[in-house]
């Protein structure tokens, strides 16, 4: 199937493309805009998991107003949420402040441990997608220390266990043989709330 044929019959089931980079850049917003996305996502630096490097001004423009621009990374409050329209957003997709809810099934022992550390706490490593940032711990650490050592990037995501080191962290609590990662809104976390009252913090700074 051509896709062109592909992109029509997911629009004509009334499917919605929304497009995602690992890391965004002006390039390949307008070409997912070309190919047919219906929205696009600009994830910015505040973000956990694999950190991208590009800001969301850079994103609004490129998609130049032909389709939504969602904000995601570091957006966890109605201060976050206020920022991120200001600078032409349409909407907000967020991660860690949902996995800092009652409903999330992290880990207790990781829940109780976001409370603790701050952004500036966190430890940031290479990985083959860009970087990543964990909650310190046993591996962790050690993850760090490859990385300040000069291992590449791949000796570092093998010795991390690929993506069960998430699993292994998040949802087991167990950070000798796993990762907690998270994004910079951390900081701005200080009790785990049931997901509505993280939905309503979060449109406050919508309809402000």
């Amino acid at each position: 199937m051509s896709s062109n044929l592909w992109e029509i019959s997911i629009k004509e089931a009334g499917i919605k493309i929304i497009f995602r980079a690992v890391t965004p850049t002006a390039e390949n917003t307008r070409e997912a805009i070309e190919a047919g996305v219906d929205v696009i996502i600009a994830t910015g630096f505040d973000e956990g998991g694999t950190v991208p490097a590009n800001i969301l001004p850079l994103i609004v423009d490129a998609a130049d107003g032909k389709v939504p621009v969602v904000a995601a990374g570091g957006l966890v409050d109605k201060r976050t949420v206020r920022a991120a329209f200001d600078l032409g957003a349409e909407g907000v997709y967020a991660g860690t402040a949902f996995l800092a809810t009652e409903e999330s099934p992290l880990a207790e022992k990781i829940k109780q441990d976001m409370l603790k550390y701050d952004a500036d706490d966190l430890l940031m490593f290479r990985a083959p997608n860009s970087l990543y940032r964990s909650l310190p711990g046993e591996l962790p650490e050690k993850l760090l220390e490859m990385d300040k050592q000069g291992k590449s990037a791949a000796e570092i995501w093998a010795a991390a266990g690929d993506y069960n080191c998430l699993l292994y962290g998040m949802h087991d609590g167990d950070l000798s043989r796993g990762i907690a990662s998270f994004g910079l809104g951390i900081s701005s976390i200080h009790s785990i709330d049931p997901v509505s009252v993280v939905v309503n913090r979060l449109n406050s700074g919508v309809i402000a």
